[in-house]
């Protein structure tokens, strides 16, 4: 009677464990999708600085420009969006501060944009990306400064291959949060 006893507890634990296995990794990838193809835009609260994220397009660069006037803060443009916000007339100097990160990727930013705030001693930091591209950024940006930043998405143009993006996004953000963080 004992060892058919311990045999079934044995195959309950077994399947409690396999149903652990596999709906824990299920459930993280399904959070992580829905975070990244529904995302959501921060509110800016008066930021010391408007970061403008290297990649995709003009889109960017236009809402970035437009939060820098709106809230009189400085400008910065990383990477590829010195490009774009020549097309409006804004140049590195003067009117904008450029970075070239080091990696050229989002963490990349998030780490050199850390060491720029903590340099010019900025409270807070207003992300300016693509809306695809917030839930990301968020994660690797408060990772580095803590709720002192914002995220906010423009929203660009559909692509062709927005499954993809948008997949690429969801496995991203997991890595970003778990085993590639930023800070």
């Amino acid at each position: 009677m004992t060892a058919a006893r311990d045999r079934a507890r044995s195959e309950r634990t077994l399947v409690l464990r396999v149903l652990a296995w596999t709906l824990i990794p299920i459930i993280v990838v399904v959070a992580t999708a829905t975070a990244a193809m529904w995302p959501r835009d921060d509110v800016p609260r008066d930021p010391d600085a408007i970061v403008v994220l290297g990649g995709a397009g003009q889109e960017r660069a236009d809402l970035g420009i437009e939060l820098h006037r709106r809230y009189d803060a400085e400008l910065v443009l990383s990477s590829s969006a010195q490009v774009f916000a020549a097309n409006r007339g804004i140049e590195c100097g003067p009117a904008a501060i450029c970075l070239d990160p080091e990696p050229e990727t989002t963490i990349g930013e998030a780490r050199a944009i850390a060491e720029l705030a903590a340099e010019r001693g900025w409270d807070h930091v207003t992300v300016a990306t693509t809306r695809f591209h917030t839930t990301r950024a968020r994660v690797a940006f408060r990772q580095c400064l803590g709720d002192d930043v914002t995220v906010v998405g423009a929203i660009g143009r559909p692509r062709s291959q927005e499954f993809w993006l948008y997949l690429r996004e969801a496995v991203a953000t997991a890595a970003t949060a778990t085993v590639w963080r930023a800070c």
